[in-house]
This record gives C-alpha cells, sequence and structure tokens, in this order.
C-alpha cells in the first residue's frame, strides 16, 4: 500500500509536499491526498500503478524463492498486487 500511496504523491507533487515515514504519516498523507485529487485521478493512478505492477508480474515471481513452482509465484504475486490495490481503493474511498 505505501508503494501506492507513492506512486499518488509523486503523480501529484504539485499539489502536495508530503514525506512517508511511518502509519501516522501515511494516514495523514491519505487525508491530504483525498482532499487535493478528486476520486477519478485517484482512481486512475491506482488503475496505472496496477497496470505496471501487473507488467512487471515476471520479474517479481521470478525473484521469489525457486522452492515454489513458477506458476504458484505469479498467481501470489497477482493476488499480492489485487489486495493492495483493494487496500487503497478502501483507503481512499473509493
Amino acid at each position: 500500500m505505501k508503494s501506492i500511496i507513492k506512486t499518488i504523491v509523486i503523480a501529484s507533487v504539485v499539489l502536495s509536499t508530503n514525506v512517508f515515514a511511518e502509519s501516522a504519516i501515511e494516514r495523514l498523507s491519505v487525508e491530504t491526498i483525498k482532499q487535493e485529487l478528486t476520486p477519478a485521478q485517484i482512481e486512475l493512478t491506482l488503475k496505472q500503478w496496477k497496470t505496471e505492477e501487473l507488467t512487471n508480474l515476471e520479474q517479481k515471481a521470478q525473484a521469489i524463492s525457486d522452492l515454489a513452482p513458477i506458476e504458484a509465484r505469479r498467481e501470489m504475486v497477482k493476488q499480492q498486487i489485487n489486495q493492495e490495490y483493494k487496500q487503497a481503493l478502501i483507503a481512499f474511498g473509493l
């Protein structure tokens, strides 16, 4: 989820000068982003993040231990990306 929020902040750097540290600052950043960007802008940024992550799925799967079959590693990475995406949607109230 932190990487999603960082992506949104980078996309809106003109509007926001937040610095990420711990959970409290992350929460404040989410609130600031919600105030500064429209829901459509946030959703677009999240979709772009998810697309980019899925594009790199194979690379991420290859980085996981070789003990698991590649298909299982791919599925695990895909589920992880989807979970982060869903958590971000919830955090932003979308």
